[in-house]
């Protein structure tokens, strides 16, 4: 399940380079180079336009690019605890869910 996070978390990156360099060609060639449906890859450019990105497409360019100027910058960080930490931290629970960005994430 963390892979399944940073792996979208790598996606939304890709994507973000691509269309602020304007080379992500039309929906079909976007979709392709970031090995995508459509559907997917225009639900994904819905959740960058709710971090306030204004992505708008080029029919003459065929590409997707930032209306206005936009970046977006990404932090993580992985660190596997001990036995004994997940005691401490959960009250003596087995059970280690995180939280990440709203959603609960188990890594037993």
């Amino acid at each position: 399940m963390t892979m399944n996070f940073i792996n979208q978390i790598e996606r939304i990156k890709k994507m973000h380079t691509l269309i602020q360099s304007e080379k992500t060609g039309n929906p079909a060639e976007f979709a392709q180079q970031m090995n995508l449906s459509r559907s997917h890859l225009y639900n994904l450019i819905e959740q960058i336009k709710e971090m306030d990105a204004h992505i708008k497409y080029c029919k003459k360019k065929e590409c997707f690019y930032y209306e206005k100027p936009f970046d977006m910058v990404f932090n993580y960080s992985l660190k596997t605890i001990t036995e004994k930490e997940t005691k401490e931290i959960f009250g003596g629970h087995h059970l280690r869910p995180m939280i990440l960005d709203g959603s609960i994430l188990n890594l037993c």
